[in-house]
Formats: C-alpha cells, sequence, structure tokens
C-alpha cells in the first residue's frame, strides 16, 4: 500500500512539473503591440502583401517596348484539292517590337502607380484598424485586473471588518447581525471577483488570437493603467493629405480616372515593328515540296480601329463618373477623418480633467472610510455605515480606473487617425 502511494506521489509530481513546464507566459507592453502585430497577426500580413502584389505589377510601360517572340510548331492531317490525305509539320517564329500605342501604355502604368498606392492605404486601414482593437483589448485586460485588486482589497479589508466585529460581539457591544453583515459582503466580493476573472479570461482569449498567440499562453500586462500627460499629441494638426483613410478613396478615384482616359483613346493607332520565319502546310500553300513552303518576313504595321460600337466610350464614360464619385467621396471622408481626430482629442481632455477629480475624490473616500472604521470600533458607528464606506471607496477606485481606461481608448483611436 505504501508503495502504490509512493508511485502516485511520483506520477502526481511528473505531471505536475510537465504541466509548468508546458505553461509559458508572455510579458507585453503597450509599446509592443504595433511590433507583435506586424509580425504575428495574419490580416496585417496579408495586407502587406497586397502591396507587394500591386507593385509587382509596375513597371509595365518599360515592359511593353520589349520585343515580344512567339514560337508555334505542330502538325495535321489533311486532305485538299485533288491530292491525297496528307499528313504534314507547321511552324513559326515570330518577333514583334512596339513602337507606339497611343499613350495607352503610359495610362496602364498610371493605373498600375495608383493601384499600388490604393493597397498601401488600404494596408494601413487593415493595420490600424487591428491596432486599434488590438489596444483596447489590451486596455480592456488592464482594467479588468486592476478591477479584480480592488476587489481583493476590499476583501482584504472586509476580513479585518469581520474581525472586528467579532471582538466588538465578544465584548458585548454589538449583536451577531455585525459578523452577518460582513460575511454576506465577503461572500459577495468572491463571487465579483470570480465573474471578474472569468471576464478577463475571455478578453485574453481574443487578445490571443489577435497576436496569434497559442492558447496556454498567458498574457502578463501592466497592474494598472497609468495616466501619461500627453501634451505634444493633444497638440497635434490634423493633416488630410496623406492621411490613408482619406487616401483610399482618392487612390480608388485616381484609377478610375486614368482607366477613363485610357479607354478613351480607344481610336488611336498602334505601330509595330515584325519579323518572323513561318513554315506551312501544303493545304495553305500549293507546294508539293516543303522548302517552297517556308516564308521569311519583316516589316512595320500600323493599325487603326475605325468604330468599335461605342463600346470603349461607354466604359470610358463609366469610369469618369465613378472618378468623380471618389471625389465627392474623398472630399467628405476628410471631413468626417477631421471630425473624429477632433473628438478624439476633446475626449482626452475631458478625461484628463475627470481623472484629476477622481483622484481627489478617492482621498475624500479614503479619509472617509478611516474615520467612520475608527468610529465603528469605538462603538460609534454600526457595520451598515462601515460596508456603506467601503462600498463608496470601492466605487470611486472603479470609477478613475474607468476613466483612465476611457482615457487610453481615445489616445487609441487619435493613434489610429494618425497612422501610429
Amino acid at each position: 500500500m505504501k508503495e502504490k502511494n509512493f508511485r502516485l506521489a511520483i506520477l502526481l509530481l511528473f505531471f505536475t512539473a510537465t504541466s509548468a513546464l508546458g505553461a509559458s507566459s508572455l510579458e507585453v507592453k503597450p509599446d509592443d503591440l504595433p511590433k507583435l502585430l506586424s509580425d504575428r497577426n495574419q490580416n496585417v500580413r496579408g495586407s502587406a502583401l497586397m502591396v507587394d502584389a500591386a507593385e509587382a505589377k509596375t513597371g509595365h510601360l518599360a515592359r511593353s517596348y520589349l520585343p515580344t517572340l512567339n514560337f508555334e510548331v505542330g502538325g495535321e492531317t489533311f486532305q485538299t484539292g485533288s491530292y491525297p490525305t496528307k499528313t504534314e509539320p507547321y511552324g513559326l517564329l515570330e518577333a514583334k517590337l512596339n513602337l507606339f500605342r497611343g499613350g495607352k501604355d503610359l495610362l496602364e502604368e498610371r493605373i498600375n502607380r495608383a493601384q499600388v498606392r490604393l493597397a498601401d492605404a488600404q494596408s494601413k486601414q487593415v493595420t490600424s484598424a487591428e491596432l486599434v482593437n488590438t489596444r483596447k483589448l489590451y486596455w480592456t485586460l488592464v482594467f479588468q485586473r486592476e478591477e479584480i485588486l480592488i476587489l481583493k482589497d476590499a476583501l482584504e479589508q472586509n476580513e479585518k471588518n469581520l474581525n472586528a466585529a467579532n471582538r466588538r460581539i465578544q465584548r458585548g457591544l454589538t449583536s451577531d447581525t455585525d459578523r452577518l453583515d460582513f460575511e454576506i459582503n465577503r461572500d459577495q466580493l468572491k463571487e465579483d471577483i470570480k465573474s471578474l476573472e472569468h471576464e478577463a479570461e475571455l478578453t485574453q482569449i481574443k487578445l490571443r488570437a489577435l497576436l496569434a498567440l497559442s492558447e496556454d499562453v498567458e498574457i502578463k500586462t501592466l497592474a494598472v493603467i497609468p495616466h501619461d500627460h500627453d501634451e505634444e499629441l493633444l497638440k497635434t494638426k490634423f493633416q488630410g493629405e496623406g492621411n490613408f483613410h482619406v487616401e483610399t478613396v482618392k487612390a480608388s478615384g485616381e484609377v478610375s480616372e486614368n482607366q477613363s482616359a485610357r479607354e478613351n483613346r480607344w481610336w488611336t493607332p498602334t505601330l509595330d515593328l515584325y519579323a518572323g520565319y513561318y513554315l506551312y502546310t501544303l493545304r495553305d500553300r500549293d507546294y508539293l515540296s516543303i522548302g517552297q513552303r517556308d516564308d521569311r518576313v519583316a516589316g512595320i504595321r500600323l493599325t487603326f480601329q475605325l468604330f468599335d460600337g461605342f463600346q470603349a466610350k461607354s466604359i470610358a464614360s463609366s469610369y469618369s463618373i465613378q472618378a468623380q464619385a471618389y471625389e465627392n467621396q474623398a472630399i467628405q471622408k476628410r471631413r468626417d477623418t477631421e471630425a473624429d481626430f477632433t473628438l478624439a482629442k476633446e475626449e482626452m481632455q475631458h478625461m484628463h480633467e475627470l481623472i484629476h477629480q477622481a483622484e481627489k475624490r478617492i482621498e475624500q473616500g479614503k479619509l472617509y472610510l478611516s474615520k467612520t472604521l475608527s468610529e465603528y470600533d469605538r462603538g460609534v458607528k454600526n457595520s451598515p455605515d462601515v460596508l456603506g464606506a467601503i462600498l463608496r471607496q470601492n466605487q470611486f477606485r472603479r470609477r478613475y480606473a474607468e476613466i483612465r481606461k476611457n482615457y487610453v481608448f481615445s489616445k487609441a483611436e487619435l493613434l489610429s487617425i494618425l497612422g501610429k
């Protein structure tokens, strides 16, 4: 029996050690979030690849002046005229060099360049959206953990009050209802702590997903939300030019504008140099000898499209209207973004003022609680007075944490608009 218990203890120790080794943690500071997100978040990495994809199409203008070389070879069985059925080879080797296409190649290159700008602005938009969400989740997690600390402090204070109540009961200064008051409050605090711990774990699950962390990683954050005086940030002026929210619409308009110009040049001629070697079958050249059915050619070709049924005009008109639509949207997007920028700054300034008021209120609540506890010990106050003072102080501290959370949320929005 002793040997069995010993083996069981060894197994338990082994599994405990294995679990401890398997568990991991990652300390994350607010300034770490942009780098972690760019390295690990697949939405961000995917949007960056979309920029690379757009850039891969650039250089069209230079490539359009490089010669093209086509090679074709095959064989066919045929019967033509009075000749019997024959099987013969055919083939061609042809080179062509573009000299002029009415400026369409230049417009195509401008379209590609505008699409790079569009992809870059969209990538910044994706990164900004993911980053502001990540920052808010991070600060939510810090806020929830800070609330847990506040409630644990309250639970510790409640235990001291419970001991004080027991002493008063033993001295005959109060009844058992005081002890019951503090015991009920203790159970409520424990329940609230459990609920907050559950909420914090749910927040951590979301944050792990954004940062592509495994589910067994414990994210270590700051213990409390700090309050920084962001004077320089609040002095920042909104810059509409280059802002990725506005740039997304403007680049889309530039793409449509150049597409319209390209379609409007449907009538312009193309000029090409060409040269080639062509081998025909008897079906195409009426010579029995294969040696008499090969052609060598070099020339210059000027091509005009005289009428296309108004197809290009219709497409060009559609692109032109799109460009006008994007121009209007860009103006409105600039206004909306500037308004969001101003709102975020105003909210930060407002929260800043509330923070200092909350700090003063906490000091007042601490003094009130201290005096209430002293008066309770002397028998002047009863348990509801103490519980009321503690509850008020807890509310002050939690409100203080909530205001600081709202401040960093507004700061996250402001940084997002600035692309930081």
